[in-house]
């Protein structure tokens, strides 16, 4: 499972908002899609600090009530 996040702007990075879908991230932001998937390449790869956060989560067979 993937959360998308818009966390805020100071060191503690708190989520703002948060989503299941880049696709609903950008509609409750009002940003596209390529805004959040730069901010969080670069967050990723260059070390800065971004407003946007992608969270994996993995799920384990024995968290998922049958």
């Amino acid at each position: 499972m993937t959360l998308w996040l818009l966390v805020s702007r100071d060191k503690y990075e708190l989520p703002l908002i948060v989503a299941d879908s880049i696709e609903t991230l950008a509609r409750k932001t009002g940003t596209s899609k390529a805004t959040i998937r730069s901010g969080i390449s670069k967050r990723k790869h260059l070390g800065i600090r971004s407003r946007f956060a992608r969270v994996d989560i993995e799920e384990d067979e024995d968290d998922i009530e049958q």
